[in-house]
């Protein structure tokens, strides 16, 4: 198990930091402007490595049928509708809540999230496809729900490190304190997803609603509020653990 760990992070940091990081010198070298055909090319290829790699790395390493159950979990819509409420509902619940504790600012019309959707899910919510799909699930044979919860936010927060050196991108404006946290909060909320519905596919449809709802409600990236997002996501972890494991027990 370490060793898979160790080859996907290998990867995938490896290959996005080099995309990520030839974007930050060109735009830094101002060679390119970001939002430029190229610079999108290589801040999307960046984006979409965390799920490349795992792909690649299931097809190499894994039976035919691990594979396969995988590319379903995947792409595999059927779900009770009750889940897609839940997931959605979280992503809202995530953008929205600070708004109302002076941590975020309504600044367009909520179909706006619904508009760009499909496009946040490259940019944004295929990511999911190594971090859920294959590293929380992964660690969690060793470690608690909580524990693996903490190390892949804390992993997730550092592979984005490249990007606040990227002229022009939303994450030189960002509070990297204010990101940690709602990366922390955001993954709390997703392994929620994941160990009550097992798939990745809600996880996809979560992350790219987060990045929507994030342009409706736009964060002021405040520390305070962060916090106060992460112990929203901390409440709804710690009521699900204590469901699951009193119909367990």
């Amino acid at each position: 198990m370490g060793r898979e760990i160790r080859r996907f992070l290998f990867y995938t940091f490896v290959t996005s930091w080099i995309l990520w990081g030839g974007l930050a010198i060109l735009t830094q070298l101002n060679w390119i402007g970001f939002g430029s055909a190229f610079s999108m090319i290589l801040f999307i290829l960046g984006g979409v490595t965390p799920a490349i790699c795992e792909i690649w790395l299931k097809k190499k390493y894994s039976s035919k049928e691990e594979y396969r159950s995988f590319i379903h979990n995947i792409n595999n819509p059927r779900h009770p509708f009750v889940w897609y409420i839940f997931t959605i509902s979280l992503a809202f619940a995530a953008c929205f809540l600070p708004s109302l504790w002076g941590g975020a600012s309504m600044e367009n019309p909520l179909y706006l999230a619904l508009i760009e959707f499909p496009i946040m899910i490259i940019g944004g919510g295929l990511e999911e496809i190594g971090w859920r799909g294959y590293l929380q699930p992964t660690l969690q044979k060793k470690w608690s729900p909580f524990n693996s919860t903490l190390i892949v936010g804390g992993i997730w927060t550092i592979w984005h490190l490249p990007l606040w050196f990227v002229v022009g991108s939303n994450q030189m404006n960002m509070n990297f304190l204010w990101f940690t946290l709602s990366a922390l909060a955001l993954s709390f909320l997703l392994t929620v997803i994941y160990s009550a519905t097992n798939s990745i596919f809600l996880c996809i449809i979560f992350h790219a609603f987060i990045n929507s709802f994030w342009d409706v409600y736009i964060p002021d990236t405040n520390v305070a509020s962060a916090i106060y997002t992460l112990l929203f996501a901390l409440l709804i972890f710690a009521a699900f653990e204590f469901y699951r494991n009193k119909n367990t027990a």
